[in-house]
């Protein structure tokens, strides 16, 4: 069948360029992921939760300010059809005058920001943090070049090979005693590295050439989403703030492991379909058919490889902690156990690939300022309650954001709430399978195995588990190019 606007023979391209594009960047973001979260939690045994809390404290107001870095420039790019050489300089401009903006703005108030936590090292962390904000602004170009091309591929491995190299230098301070200077400097190498490999790779040519309309063109683009992403992080990140304000460093650092861990589905599964789907998209924005469909395969997808990871975690998680990052890390355990269920709802959500696909930034920022107000006011009442308070908070406003943004995306496409719980359950029974086998051998083992073993034992039952089961009742999704 023909839909409208786009060929059938176009459609068929798109969907393979979509499912081979999602497939290399899933398999290289996991490998990178997998090494990063690692080298994570080797630094967690070399170094005490105040370290990992002074990092979250800088970057909870950091990430907040360049939230307004690049104006959106690098979707916007993406999202054109043709980009001509007035909006490659507007970009340039734009992003170049905002970097500058950033770094004054961080640098002046790194001293009263570090006096806001009463941490006076603070305000150096601040300030090498900075540093990466001109890499950033660079990055723009060549990494809406590579998407463009839909090279995925390229962009995973260049990040995976980027993750390895300031690991190991991060390991290496860390071991020496350097604190939280090891996480500040793995950062910052990170964004380098990243930043130059992408510009010898795919550094568009384009000549500068001023024009007024392409400026105007890209604030009408760009200020709804950095707007957007700034009430995003904000209501991301105001936790930290709090915790780290009230109750210190020490305390934030184990919330923002357990945090860090929570959001490594989202961050990595969901964060890279998405990648993925919003080029894809962009290039049948007018067939809402196509789109519709493609949103829902793309939210099936990410449940079936995101619920085995965050229900296999949540089995394993009190044998995990300890054993990989010592005792001192158990309080994290609670925490984890609640915030995974908000990662179920949270891995569902894909509307920015929708709004930015379809160049209506405006009305993603309308959904996200109802969601973030309502995750602030949420984290606000939670707090009272500690720890635990505030991560109950975060699963009760990751559940009604879901309907928040989807009521917003009902209005481009043809996706219900019960179409997105439909795929929820049905695709999230193989979880729950797997989760209860691994609680019944571990029931069943108790005393037998030391906790390591158990650990590994556990873990190796859930992929044997969730592979036979996905091969005996969902077959199709093993063959090539199926995610439907």
């Amino acid at each position: 069948m023909k839909t409208s606007g786009v060929p059938d023979s176009q459609v068929g391209n798109l969907e393979n360029s979509i499912l081979s594009g999602i497939r290399w960047n899933l398999v290289l973001s996991f490998a990178g992921q997998f090494c990063n979260i690692g080298i994570t939690l080797v630094l967690s045994r070399l170094l005490d939760p105040t370290d990992f809390g002074m990092l979250a404290a800088a970057l909870a107001v950091v990430v907040v300010i360049e939230s307004f870095g690049s104006l959106g420039g690098t979707a916007a790019l993406t999202q054109r059809s043709s980009i001509s050489d007035q909006f490659y300089t507007a970009v340039f401009i734009v992003g170049g005058v905002l970097a500058i903006l950033m770094i004054l703005v961080i640098g002046g108030l790194s001293p009263f920001l570090s006096a806001f936590y009463g941490k006076p090292d603070l305000q150096k962390i601040f300030l090498v943090l900075s540093l990466s904000i001109p890499f950033q602004f660079l990055e723009t170009f060549p990494l809406a070049e590579l998407q463009r091309r839909l090279a995925f591929e390229r962009i995973a491995s260049t990040t995976f090979f980027t993750i390895i190299i300031a690991g190991g230098i991060s390991l290496y301070l860390a071991y020496e005693g350097y604190g939280w200077i090891a996480l500040v400097v793995r950062l910052l190498l990170l964004q380098i590295l990243r930043t130059l490999s992408f510009c010898f790779l795919a550094w568009p040519k384009f000549h500068f050439v001023f024009g007024k309309k392409e400026i105007r063109e890209l604030l009408h683009f760009g200020i709804p989403q950095s707007f957007s992403q700034f009430i995003s992080l904000f209501g991301r990140r105001v936790d930290d703030i709090l915790i780290g304000k009230f109750m210190g460093t020490g305390i934030l650092g184990i919330y923002s492991l357990a945090y860090g861990l929570y959001t490594w589905p989202i961050a990595n599964i969901k964060g890279r379909i998405s990648q993925v789907a919003f080029a894809a998209l962009a290039k049948v924005n007018t067939d809402r058919d196509a789109m519709a469909d493609y949103y829902l395969k793309v939210v099936s997808l990410a449940t079936l490889i995101g619920y085995p990871a965050i229900f296999g975690f949540a089995s394993v998680c009190d044998l995990a902690v300890p054993v990989v990052m010592g005792e001192k890390w158990l309080p994290a355990v609670n925490v984890l156990r609640i915030l995974g269920i908000a990662s179920l709802f949270e891995i569902c959500m894909f509307p920015g690939a929708i709004y930015q696909a379809t160049a209506r930034t405006r009305t993603f920022l309308k959904a996200t300022i109802l969601a973030r107000v309502t995750t602030i006011i949420g984290i606000l009442a939670g707090l009272y309650f500690g720890l635990t308070g505030i991560a109950v908070s975060i699963v009760i406003t990751s559940f009604i954001s879901l309907f928040i943004y989807n009521y917003f995306v009902r209005k481009l496409i043809s996706v219900t709430n019960v179409m997105l719980f439909q795929i929820m359950l049905k695709n999230g029974i193989f979880s729950v399978l797997m989760f209860a086998v691994i609680l019944l051998f571990r029931f069943a083992s108790q005393g037998y195995f030391s906790s390591v073993t158990e650990l590994v034992l556990s873990l190796m039952l859930g992929v044997v588990s969730y592979g036979l089961l996905m091969k005996r009742f969902r077959p199709e999704l093993l063959r090539k190019n199926s995610i439907g």
